[in-house]
């Protein structure tokens, strides 16, 4: 099992600003365009933490599915994405802003280049599920 980091890619110069809402909602990590192969490196049982603007997890899931393709080759360039079993999210205001993110620099996540980066062995896992038990809301 691996972890992963996977970027939201949400800034407004990255062109799709609620691509987050998205991969939450239909249980995705997915990247685009120019981008969209790196997810291809991620595999069923690894882990993914989403990864937000400012250094915020907004969500830790387990891969069920890796990438498999589109039934429309024309898509093929524009996304490419994995199905999670999200574990746990981050519950969001009004304005779609994160409540109860979890700042990766915690988890000892220090670096961070790229859309879909390996962070296996950065990750203190002990603190992970502590975090996301901390982070829980009922």
């Amino acid at each position: 099992m691996k972890t992963w980091l996977v970027n939201t890619n949400t800034k407004e110069k990255n062109g799709n600003p609620n691509a987050f809402k998205y991969m939450l909602r239909q249980n995705k990590a997915a990247a685009f365009y120019d981008r969209a192969p790196e997810i291809d490196k991620i595999s069923k049982g690894d882990l993914v933490c989403l990864y937000h603007n400012q250094n915020r997890i907004i969500a830790i899931g387990a891969v069920v599915t890796p990438y498999q393709g589109h039934d429309f080759g024309d898509y093929e360039d524009i996304e490419h994405w994995v199905d999670v079993n999200w574990l746990w999210k981050a519950n969001f205001d009004v304005n779609y802003e994160p409540v109860n993110s979890i700042d990766r620099h915690d988890l000892g996540i220090t670096m961070v280049n790229g859309t879909v980066v390996n962070v296996t062995e950065q990750v203190d896992y002990k603190i992970l599920l502590a975090k996301v038990a901390e982070h829980q809301s009922f």
